[in-house]
């Protein structure tokens, strides 16, 4: 019995003569490792507003909803840090590798859960001949980028890029009968409506 006791006693003497090793924060400010995972934050220039990181958070910390009404149609992407794990889900599935990644801030906390809520819009691509959603602007302008010279086997993606050029495309008027027809080439489609027109013509 008297060996356990003598050293919890000298374990006991060793905490009170040593150095302190706990930090000093908020006297101090606090240093955070290089690889700490903190409060994520989106680089605008670099997202694109794909939503993939919405589609791997575990906490649903991020959302999307698109908004149709809007004019222009946009995407929005929530952010609500005060349920984040930071897990870091977001940043490693990022595909454009740089646009959501998690800094070393990590004091966080609020009396106002309405200031944890951060919200990001990005401008949404329609199918100019059903209306479905194709996408953000951005992505198609990302994609054709990322291909090279594979974009220009895609028309919607050249058109997309034109138009980020500021050239302007004379404007196709929406066929009453919504057949498929040859000028369709020239708009920006979705998968659904690009089959429809690569098999009737």
């Amino acid at each position: 019995m008297r060996l356990p006791k003598l050293r919890e006693l000298k374990e006991a003497v060793t905490a009170v003569f040593s150095p302190r090793f706990t930090t000093r924060f908020p006297a101090e400010p606090c240093v955070v490792p290089e690889r700490y995972r903190g409060k994520p934050e989106f680089d605008l220039d670099t997202c694109i507003g794909c939503g993939a990181c919405v589609n791997v958070c575990p906490t649903e910390a991020l959302t999307q909803v698109d908004d149709l009404d809007a004019s222009p149609p946009v995407r929005r992407l929530t952010l609500r840090y005060d349920t984040c794990i930071f897990c870091g889900n977001c940043r490693d599935n990022c595909i454009t590798e740089e646009g959501i990644g998690l800094s070393n801030e990590w004091d966080l906390a609020t009396m106002d859960r309405g200031s944890t809520i951060e919200t990001h819009e990005y401008e949404l691509q329609l199918c100019e001949k059903c209306g479905a959603v194709i996408g953000t602007k951005k992505h198609l302008i990302w994609l054709y980028e990322k291909l090279g010279p594979l974009a220009y086997t895609n028309p919607s993606l050249l058109i997309a890029k034109s138009r980020e050029l500021s050239i302007e495309l004379e404007a196709i008027q929406p066929q009453a009968d919504k057949t498929v027809q040859t000028s369709d080439f020239m708009r920006i489609l979705c998968p659904k409506c690009k089959y429809e027109l690569n098999i009737r013509l």
